[in-house]
């Protein structure tokens, strides 16, 4: 089974719920530990800045203190490709901490370079791929800003998944089987496994109805045989 969800939208962003709703909804499928894990500040219309980020951790922060011993609750971000070997991932002396750090490119997002002008019209207009370079991308931000996790590799811009995966292990990245929608092929998968990579199952909810639910990574992750790899699953019943 898959013990935690480190991968959920809410209200402060483009989900349905509040953070709380989405803590009892993973309580109530029996996890153990869930983040809400909200855009980051450079998508124009989802992202998540300022105070309301703020006020984002200290909700967090009161949620945890409220169910402490039932559930761990994290504040996570997911963070958008900025431009090649940059995210916005906020940083300085008023910035929250965070628990969790994902990465991936997104629609939305003002390009800063010539490189994510690219990926922009390769998401919205089907310019030319570049999916090695995408994938060294993702890996020099991931090891500038220090990411954990690779959410939904390969949705929107085609990324080398074993480029990605071999630098991913390199850097203790995860790679996300994400159980919203399917990003990587049972191939792709197989061959990030043999290139070393670990991976790690998330809901991707936008609704408290979808937290914990993990079926479309599971029988992806089964059907590749990485279930053993992926870090937030142990034996049991799914």
């Amino acid at each position: 089974m898959v013990f935690a969800d480190y991968h959920t939208h809410t209200l402060y962003s483009h989900g349905t719920g509040t953070p709380e709703e989405n803590v009892q909804a993973a309580l109530q499928r029996g996890l153990s530990a869930i983040a809400i894990s909200e855009h980051g500040p450079g998508h124009r219309f989802y992202g998540v800045r300022g105070k309301k980020l703020l006020a984002l951790r200290r909700e967090v922060d009161r949620l945890a203190e409220k169910y402490a011993g039932q559930i761990q609750v994290l504040m996570g971000i997911e963070c958008n490709l900025t431009a090649y070997g940059r995210c916005d991932l906020p940083t300085g002396p008023d910035a929250p901490p965070f628990d969790v750090t994902i990465l991936a490119y997104h629609k939305g997002v003002w390009p800063e370079d010539g490189f994510l002008w690219g990926r922009t019209l390769e998401a919205l207009a089907g310019g030319k791929p570049d999916p090695i370079r995408t994938a060294n991308a993702l890996l020099a931000a991931a090891e500038r800003y220090h990411i954990r996790i690779f959410s939904h590799p390969g949705l929107y811009v085609q990324a080398d998944i074993p480029t990605l995966a071999r630098g991913a292990r390199e850097l203790g990245v995860l790679l996300e089987l994400n159980a919203a929608r399917t990003t990587m092929s049972k191939a792709e998968i197989q061959a990030a496994k043999a290139a070393g990579a670990a991976f790690i199952i998330g809901s991707d909810a936008h609704t408290p109805e979808r937290v914990g639910d993990f079926q479309l990574g599971i029988q992806a992750a089964r059907e590749a045989g990485v279930l053993s790899q992926v870090i937030n699953w142990r034996e049991g019943e799914a």
